[in-house]
């Protein structure tokens, strides 16, 4: 019986979670109310404030697991061999993610301009950097502490992704892609 009220539990945070996301999508976290939420999402206010405190707790819950599923995106089946590669391959990939006209993410970003929003996405480019670049500590000598290097690119690439937002005709997707073609890590990474 437990199981079934962890279940539960589970769905309701999900279906509010994603309910905030689809919401900011259109507007900021700012104009958006409880009640319209929990109207939107067909969750009674009760069951709203007996998962979260408030919609900013319920945005913590729902940027973590968005954090994690970009993680997972930026990390899975990446079969770089150095580092740079590894730094074009997370590079290109993220230009395709943000490129995206309809990219949940690349909308919310368009609304939601608060440091909470743009940290947890810069966050989880990092940390999948962090675990791409650990990989090669066996076999290269690295001269800058790969979180500082992590932290740079990442922050790079989200400040580059909100100027692409923010100008969508400026650089086609091509070019941007080959842009990152020339992005390297060299400097930093040198093979024993």
């Amino acid at each position: 019986m437990a199981y079934k009220e962890d279940l539960r539990i589970v769905r309701t945070r999900k279906l509010l979670s994603n309910t905030l996301l689809s919401m900011m999508e259109e507007e900021s976290i700012e104009k958006i109310s409880v009640i319209d939420l929990c109207s939107k999402a067909m969750v009674n206010r009760a069951t709203f404030y007996a998962h979260f405190e408030d919609k900013y707790h319920l945005l913590s819950y729902a940027l973590e697991e968005l954090k994690d599923e970009l993680y997972e995106q930026f990390t899975k089946n990446s079969k770089a061999t150095t580092p740079t590669d590894t730094l074009r391959l997370v590079v290109s990939m993220a230009i395709e993610f943000f490129h995206e006209e309809k990219s949940h993410v690349s909308r919310i970003l368009i609304n939601n301009r608060n440091g909470k929003v743009i940290a947890t996405v810069q966050d989880s480019i990092a940390q999948s950097l962090r675990y791409q670049f650990s990989k090669f500590k066996e076999n290269y000598d690295v001269k800058i502490p790969i979180h500082i290097l992590a932290s740079f690119v990442s922050g790079g690439l989200i400040n580059s992704a909100l100027y692409c937002l923010d100008n969508p005709d400026k650089h086609t997707k091509d070019e941007l892609l080959g842009f990152a073609k020339s992005v390297s890590v060299d400097n930093y990474f040198i093979k024993r």
